[in-house]
């Protein structure tokens, strides 16, 4: 019994010291308040087999879960992987260069757990509604 409690303790100590060692950003759990009505704050999760893939996959779900209130038009048939590979093909397409009504404002990138890859957090500050000019807070607190 006292076998199995210590295997049980150590196991519970290796774990907490691995979650210690790649402690997430706070806002992945809770977003960032907004200071004004423009807009709001939105975190989505990528993974790849690398950065471009795990950034351009997290970039997709930004998109498809924010389509209606930033004003694009969303095929039938456009998918996340539709999405996805179009932002991959072209990897210098970021956020600005779409003009979509979305602020990139902080990532956290770590090793995917028990595979291989990266998986990635992205806050987002994306405009409440299409036809509004947002007015984003400057945000600095990415830790």
């Amino acid at each position: 019994m006292r076998k199995l409690f210590f295997l049980v303790f150590m196991i519970s100590w290796a774990c907490s010291s691995y979650a210690q060692l790649t402690k997430m950003p706070s806002w992945v759990n809770t977003k960032p308040v907004p200071s004004n009505e423009t807009f709001y704050y939105r975190v989505t999760r990528g993974e790849g087999a690398n950065y471009d893939k795990a950034y351009a996959n997290a970039f997709a779900k930004a998109i498809l879960e924010s389509s209606w209130k930033l004003g694009v038009e969303v095929k039938n048939n456009d998918d996340l992987k539709t999405l996805e590979d179009g932002i991959y093909d072209n990897i210098t397409l970021n956020e600005r260069q779409m003009n979509l009504s979305m602020n990139k404002v902080c990532e956290y990138v770590e090793p995917l757990k028990g595979k291989t890859g990266l998986q990635m957090y992205i806050l987002w500050q994306v405009a409440l509604y299409g036809n509004v000019k947002p007015i984003f807070d400057d945000f600095n607190n990415c830790e």
